[in-house]
């Protein structure tokens, strides 16, 4: 996760981790982070045993307004992708299963 914060590190004005845990292949960690522009990213991801993923990364302006949501609860059985969607205003659309690079890329080419 480090090496993803460094990787974007121009675009990062800080960042805080909350929670990080490791207990052999499991991992659950929680982290914020801050991007130059104020905006922030709350992420949540857990790592069981079986490599099974459970993930939420929640971006929101700097009013705290959300711009994006990516993550695979399983409250969207209708869409095609699920478990995994993001949320965009209060909408819910399709997408792929994504990691915290994926997300940070993303974020990164619109700031």
């Amino acid at each position: 996760m480090l090496d993803l914060i460094a990787r974007h590190e121009r675009f990062i004005k800080s960042f805080h981790v909350s929670l990080y845990e490791q207990e052999g292949e499991m991992l659950r960690f929680k982290v914020e982070l801050t991007f130059t522009n104020d905006s922030k990213l709350f992420i949540k991801e857990y790592v069981f045993k079986n490599k099974e993923r459970k993930y939420a990364y929640h971006w929101i302006d700097s009013f705290e307004n959300l711009i994006c949501r990516w993550d695979n609860a399983n409250h969207w059985p209708d869409i095609s992708t699920f478990p995994h969607h993001k949320h965009i205003g209060n909408e819910v659309f399709e997408s792929t299963k994504i990691s915290l690079g994926d997300v940070l890329n993303s974020i990164c080419k619109k700031l």
